[in-house]
């Protein structure tokens, strides 16, 4: 089953992890994780790279961030010194690409395709807001109204809580764009990490490199050009 794992980083020692499923019980466990080190939560070459030229490089200002894996469908949430907060699974859109249509945002959901349905990829200035129904969302980007929430029930077929409870990422891909997350990890995590600041999200490539996007140089030298 998948799990959301939460870390709470006690000076420099000690973290307190929390797994759940979407809306069932919490279960506890114990996590240590520094500026570098993911401990036992799962993360891709590309995210741990990612990562580490936010902090060597200060790209995300003292502002707390989250990482987003397209291809392993998981989301990171990090305070602002980089500590790892948390991680869970999410569910993204249904087609696969890394560049949004444009006007998207302005369309009603009934009127966008299949293969419309996409997770851009990209650097967001993100920051808390409420939707229609006065619930809480993570505003990722106005222009393509898209955001990061907690699962939504969706129709029967979709069986959203079900895709973010399996034991693999390929059945993730199910919404129309925006990013669903557990309930209790957006409540416990995402929401707490950007209540009264802003943030940035950085939602990876799957159709190319990471270097296409965030530049290869920077990179691969952002440990050099901090010391």
């Amino acid at each position: 089953m998948n799990m959301y794992i939460s870390t709470s980083v006690f000076g420099l020692l000690f973290a307190s992890s929390v797994m759940a499923q979407d809306g069932g019980a919490a279960n506890a466990a114990s996590e240590a994780a520094s500026s570098q080190d993911f401990g036992s939560i799962p993360a891709s070459t590309e995210i741990k790279q990612m990562k580490q030229w936010v902090i060597d490089s200060r790209d995300n200002g003292k502002l707390p961030f989250i990482l987003i894996d397209k291809v392993n469908a998981r989301v990171y949430v990090f305070n602002s010194a980089g500590q790892l907060q948390g991680s869970a699974p999410a569910l993204l859109g249904l087609a696969r690409g890394d560049h949004s249509i444009p006007g998207i945002g302005g369309r009603p959901l009934s009127e966008i395709g299949p293969q419309d349905r996409i997770t851009p990829a990209g650097r967001f200035v993100s920051s808390l807001t409420y939707d229609k129904n006065d619930k809480q969302v993570l505003l990722v980007d106005y222009a393509d109204s898209l955001t990061l929430h907690p699962v939504v029930k969706g129709t029967p077929a979709e069986r959203r809580a079900e895709r973010l409870q399996s034991s693999t990422s390929q059945d993730n891909r199910i919404s129309f764009g925006c990013i669903n997350v557990p309930v209790q990890f957006f409540n416990n995590i995402v929401s707490p990490a950007f209540t009264r600041t802003d943030g940035i999200v950085y939602i990876l490539p799957e159709t190319s490199p990471l270097s296409t996007l965030f530049g290869k140089g920077k990179l691969q030298n952002s440990v050099s050009s901090t010391n």
